[in-house]
């Protein structure tokens, strides 16, 4: 099968989200068999006009019209791709009508205009994939269309390390997020409760942020992994951090409200049910370097069993071309909007 993937794939940032969704779904689909043409609204837009990105909206739109007609695939797949107008994607259906579009998105359903342009794409495309389950998803769908949950997918090639076989780890936590005041204020709880921690912050607290190749020598030199969002009580919702840390070994902190329980044990992730009891956790595993091991050992064979890049792939291929599910899917299957 072709596919045409339209996502930030960040060439402007020079790469420094290579690890990002967009490869690693290019990475499954690759790995399944299917050839995969990628396609950048943004740095299509940005090359137009003086690097004017309004001006050049026009051109990313016309652009990826064009290509549908040359490469003819049989599945678009749609990813961050705020430049792309709704009209475009009618048009495309016009040129190439047996073909099937999906869109996934891994940003919150509680941000506003992220949840604006998901119901505004649902009815024109196939089927609607985001990072987020349980019936907050009925609302994508109201005028239309058909939506699932989808897994941060983690990747072997991506999270390829192993780090809770690393001896002499010299961070003792770590987070990696952008700033805001909520997970501010409990990586500066953590600080205060536990002085001597070697926690290293990134993104957050006045500490620059961790890209690129730095993120995963962040990674490498450390023992555990603090995943938070911008809200923690969504249900299987959470920062794409925590496929990152549970794929390269951490042992992770998670917020029991995330509902993550649902799919993983204690034995594989270290959830918490407030500040004190995650202080008092962080406390407890730093001290136990066994538990803390095997833990992480779990939880990294569990992430990279059940949230693979070719499954979370495959999961797209299957709702989208309404096939018969070819895997055993852990995660909530079902589909809202779907007669």
């Amino acid at each position: 099968m072709r596919v045409l993937h339209v996502s930030n794939f960040t060439v402007k940032w020079d790469g420094n989200h290579f690890y990002g969704i967009p490869y690693k779904l290019n990475n499954g689909l690759t790995r399944l068999g299917h050839h995969v043409f990628s396609l950048c609204d943004r740095d299509i837009a940005d090359s137009y006009l003086l690097g004017l990105r309004r001006a050049g909206r026009g051109y990313a739109n016309r652009k990826l019209l064009r290509v549908c007609e040359q490469v003819r695939p049989d599945l678009l797949l749609l990813g961050l791709c705020t430049l792309i107008r709704p009209e475009t994607i009618s048009s495309v259906r016009a040129v190439l009508p047996g073909l099937r579009i999906a869109h996934w998105n891994c940003d919150p359903l509680f941000d506003p205009p992220n949840l604006k342009r998901l119901k505004l794409l649902a009815p024109l495309v196939d089927a609607t994939f985001v990072t987020t389950a349980g019936d907050t998803l009925k609302s994508i769908v109201e005028s239309g269309g058909r939506v699932a949950f989808m897994p941060n997918p983690v990747d072997r090639s991506v999270e390829s390390l192993r780090v809770f076989e690393t001896a002499d780890l010299k961070t003792e936590l770590v987070f990696m997020g952008n700033p805001d005041r909520s997970r501010t204020a409990i990586c500066d709880h953590i600080r205060s409760r536990l002085p001597e921690l070697n926690f290293e912050i990134r993104g957050t607290s006045g500490m620059p942020g961790a890209y690129g190749a730095d993120a995963f020598d962040l990674l490498g030199r450390s023992k555990m992994g603090l995943s938070l969002s911008r809200r923690n009580d969504v249900f299987l919702y959470s920062s794409d951090r925590m496929s990152m840390m549970m794929g390269c070994g951490l042992l992770t902190f998670l917020d029991r409200k995330t509902g993550f329980d649902s799919l993983f044990g204690e034995d594989e992730i270290a959830f918490y049910e407030d500040l004190d009891d995650l202080v008092t956790k962080i406390r407890r595993f730093a001290a136990d370097e066994g538990q803390r091991i095997d833990i992480a050992r779990r939880g990294w064979r569990k992430a990279h069993e059940i949230f693979s890049e070719t499954l979370v792939a495959q999961w797209i291929i299957d709702a989208t071309f309404g096939s018969p599910g070819t895997n055993s899917y852990v995660w909530p299957m079902q589909i809202h909007g779907a007669n």
